[in-house]
């Protein structure tokens, strides 16, 4: 009698272990970070260069203007509160370049950067480098937006990449006109800041590494998952740059390799903020 009872359960528990449904495994998604390039609280609108046109003004009452504004960045990871983890694959060679995106406000399209495979999860805060690092560098020829025959702001092995450049012209800027021959000149009241350099040369002190690291918080958690597409939208304020770090156009106007560019590159990581987030459905799309 014990054991007809006992093969009456276990295939009654069999019976209902078979009807449990599984519950699927969430698969990867997509996450976007768009890029809001702004001065303070107003929008970048880039003039020619050598305009005296002034739409933005410095905490010192110093006007200026933008006429290009270019950034490098790289080593996106994505982290969460539960352990969720994902880095952005670095692949750089003669064929391409993954891992490393160019923001050019020049270029509307190069404010979004849509991350693939991103495993499914709950996460809150951001990562990522400005500037090209030695995994950039050290591979040699390098394709894509790396490749200085498409355009990549490349000085030499030492210097490395423009990781960051900010050009305009301001009222009070110190430069005067240049015939540089060839074609190529430097206006007068212009301003050029070019933040370069990758590492430091033991017996060159013009060589430093002007790589810095941005962190930010998300501000909130948002979900990643094949049906879940989430967009954080980051602030850009080239104004807290300049302002933080005291720039005088007076007298500092020309920025042309890395030591020259350490004051201006420490203020990096004061330019960006996530602003929001959105929590879309992958079919969204959101800025």
């Amino acid at each position: 009698m014990k054991l007809i009872q006992v093969v009456t359960l276990l295939s009654a528990v069999a019976f209902f272990s078979s009807c449990t449904p599984e519950v699927p495994e969430l698969q990867p998604g997509t996450f976007t970070l768009f890029f809001d390039n702004r001065i303070g609280d107003q929008e970048i609108t880039l003039r020619e260069a050598g305009s005296t046109a002034y739409d933005y003004t410095t905490e010192d009452g110093q006007s200026f203007n933008l006429s290009t504004l270019r950034y490098y960045l790289g080593k996106i990871v994505l982290t969460g509160p539960e352990g969720a983890y994902f880095e952005d694959e670095i692949a750089v060679d003669a064929s391409g370049t993954r891992g490393y995106y160019l923001v050019n406000e020049a270029e509307t399209t190069s404010s979004s950067i849509v991350l693939e495979g991103i495993p499914a999860g709950i996460y809150d805060a951001v990562q990522f480098i400005i500037g090209i690092d030695e995994d950039g560098i050290e591979q040699g020829a390098a394709g894509g937006i790396l490749d200085p025959a498409e355009g990549a702001w490349f000085w030499n092995w030492n210097a490395g990449y423009i990781g960051l450049g900010i050009e305009g012209s301001a009222e009070d800027s110190g430069q005067e006109y240049v015939d540089w021959g060839g074609g190529f000149e430097t206006l007068e009241g212009t301003f050029a800041y070019h933040i370069g350099g990758w590492k430091d040369v033991a017996d060159n002190e013009n060589f430093v590494n002007n790589i810095k690291t941005v962190s930010l918080p998300l501000g909130t958690t948002i979900e990643v998952q094949s049906d879940l597409a989430p967009t954080a939208h980051v602030v850009v304020d080239v104004l807290n740059l300049l302002d933080g770090v005291g720039v005088d156009f007076s007298t500092t106007y020309a920025v042309h390799s890395p030591r020259e560019g350490m004051t201006i590159a420490d203020g990096i990581s004061d330019m960006f903020m996530v602003h929001h987030v959105h929590q879309s459905a992958a079919s969204d799309s959101h800025e």
